[in-house]
């Protein structure tokens, strides 16, 4: 073994120790560290090579933190400043076809949004076009009642001046609503409970007439529509795809009072039930019917559907003054020819018009809801009258409709210096 500092071991020998304890001193003296001056030399060239452990491996001295050299560390290390940076690492390319289907997706959210955004806006342009037709519709049902209101007005203007009367009372009655008026002036005589609202039943048919008969041509041919299958009785029989006339139809209509026959002019001149129940109310609105509202051309029951007795007294008036629909209410029975070529004989279901010489026509009606209902006009002389009869439970509307009607023909009065009845009616423009 070469002794690194032999001044020391030349100290020790001159000395007198004993030999077991110079050897423990020279054992000792090798696990002493160096002198940091004497042996400076020499621990830089050992701190330089590497020591080698029992099992032959190299180990490295400690070095500071700023020569230790930075060491990657293992993916999934958890300690501080050892995760590795996945964005330092390549890109694998991808395949073809899934970087096109990615592309593909892409193009498909962009369109999605684009079809989303376009559907948003066309939903607000639509919101917007309903806003613009409930504001024109708005301005032509305005327009339409200053128009209703003008007629109105120029329709009291042609009626002469109230005419005096002398007479009796007007006979007791047992319905619950009922109206006398002149046929000509349009003067009331009489009137029970005019303005209650009430069901009116078939006799609002005279308002479907009074459309079908101011807007179409009587000769003009119709083609049955399915819809009539679908009516309750009472029906007259016509079947989908037969073809009549509006003049057939019309006397049927009054005469026999066909539910299947007003379902079949309505539909004929509006297009459907709902159209044409519109289209009464404005009419009803232009004649001055200010308390009724009409659902069906039939009157069979409906919800929000009414009429009082004053309102229809001024719906017969209007019927009167037409020649074409004064004919055909005073027709008592007549043949109905099917255009397969059958037949069948109506009778009108009036019976003040079959039993009270005077009479000349007009319309029942009747449901269990509204009762018996007759409206009835008669000529005696020189007077015209129209009687109207709602809501009667108790069988007299026959009984009650006749003494009415006989009651106001002889009344004593003075003759009207002009008649509305021979002016023309006030025109309706065609909806």
């Amino acid at each position: 073994m070469q002794m690194d500092h032999p001044s020391r071991f030349n100290f020790i020998r001159s000395s007198h120790f004993p030999r077991w304890l110079l050897l423990m001193v020279a054992v000792g003296g090798l696990l002493i560290p160096p002198h940091p001056v004497l042996g400076q030399d020499k621990s830089k060239s050992k701190s330089a090579s590497p020591s080698k452990t029992e099992k032959g491996t190299v180990k490295k001295e400690d070095s500071s933190p700023e020569d230790r050299p930075a060491v990657l560390k293992k993916e999934g290390d958890d300690t501080e400043g050892g995760k590795s940076d996945a964005s330092s690492k390549p890109e694998v390319p991808l395949d073809p076809a899934e970087e096109k289907a990615r592309m593909l997706e892409r193009l498909a959210d962009i369109l999605s949004k684009r079809m989303q955004s376009l559907n948003d806006r066309e939903r607000a342009l639509l919101e917007r076009e309903k806003a613009l037709r409930t504001r024109e519709e708005s301005l032509e049902e305005r327009e339409d009642l200053i128009e209703s209101r003008e007629n109105l007005a120029r329709k009291k203007e042609k009626l002469p001046p109230p005419q005096s009367w002398n007479g009796p009372k007007a006979p007791p009655i047992g319905a619950k609503y009922a109206m006398v008026i002149d046929g000509k002036t349009m003067q009331v005589f009489h009137a029970k409970s005019p303005d209650s609202h009430t069901p009116v039943a078939s006799t609002q048919k005279l308002l479907t007439t009074l459309i079908v008969a101011t807007e179409n041509n009587l000769n003009e041919s119709v083609t049955v529509p399915k819809e009539v299958l679908q009516v309750e009785p009472t029906c007259v029989g016509i079947k989908p795809g037969q073809q009549s006339t509006y003049g057939s139809l019309i006397r049927a209509l009054l005469v026999k009072s066909g539910n299947d026959v007003a379902a079949c002019l309505a539909i004929s001149n509006a297009g459907s039930i709902e159209k044409f129940a519109e289209k009464m109310n404005r009419y009803a609105r232009d004649l001055g019917m200010k308390s009724s509202h009409f659902v069906n051309p039939h009157g069979l029951p409906a919800k929000n559907q009414y009429s009082t007795a004053e309102d229809m007294a001024i719906l017969a008036f209007e019927v009167y003054q037409n020649p074409v629909i004064r004919d055909i209410v005073k027709t008592k029975a007549f043949d109905f020819n099917f255009s397969d070529g059958t037949k069948r004989t109506l009778s009108n279901t009036n019976r003040v018009l079959r039993n009270y010489e005077f009479c000349n026509g007009m319309k029942t009606g009747f449901t269990y809801a509204s009762g018996n209902c007759l409206v009835s006009s008669g000529h005696k002389g020189n007077a015209d009258r129209i009687v109207v009869v709602l809501g009667c439970f108790n069988g007299t509307v026959w009984k009650d409709s006749q003494n009415l009607l006989d009651w106001a023909l002889n009344l004593k009065t003075e003759s009207p210096k002009n008649t509305y009845l021979s002016e023309t009616s006030i025109p309706y423009r065609t909806r």
